[in-house]
């Protein structure tokens, strides 16, 4: 960013990863401890624009309120802070050079763009089918097993049945009825 120019709250809040609702939060708690944002000629009380070192005391903000401040509490020690000039180490100063690397913007035209999609989705659907696929012919496999292993355990049983049916020796009828043999 360069510190000369003045940025939206949209921006700001992209470049600090936080919601624009969030952001407006913090700078109000910053206005009422007498932290002052130009603000442009829109609307009654104009918009916020925030120069960088604006978004170097947001930064702060942030930080502290990452580290379980309250914003009441984060916002007087940031506003003690620019009135005393000093400003947190881990952030640079606004006179201070920096070197920043610009994101790579990328762009696509609408043909890129759906064939791109396309070839994501095909890849995604391919890749469920597969999964799916491999579930099934595991659970298919499981029940096999379950199948092939309680059709041997009837199978022996009935062995035993008939084995035992066959060791028996013929008794007649009076000595089955008194179990004699």
């Amino acid at each position: 960013m360069d510190k000369d120019l003045g940025y939206f709250a949209k921006h700001v809040a992209q470049e600090l990863g936080v919601n624009p609702n969030t952001l407006r939060r913090w700078a109000i708690e910053l206005e009422k401890v007498g932290y002052e944002f130009s603000r442009n000629d829109k609307g009654t009380n104009g918009q916020r624009i925030f120069y960088q070192k604006d978004i170097d005391v947001l930064t702060q903000f942030k930080s502290l309120v990452d580290q379980t401040q309250s914003y009441e509490d984060a916002a007087d020690i940031i506003v003690s802070r620019v009135k005393e000039g000093v400003n947190a180490p881990s952030t640079h100063s606004v006179n201070e050079e920096k070197e920043r690397v610009e994101p790579v913007k990328i762009s696509f035209t609408e043909q890129e763009l759906k064939q791109y999609t396309q070839s994501i989705i095909e890849e995604t659907s391919a890749q469920v089918s597969e999964a799916v696929y491999k579930r099934m012919e595991n659970l298919l496999e499981q029940r096999d097993q379950k199948l092939l292993n309680q059709l041997n355990e009837s199978m022996e049983k009935r062995r035993l049945e008939i084995a035992a049916a066959q060791e028996e020796p013929a008794s007649g009828f009076w000595s089955r009825l008194f179990n004699r043999k």
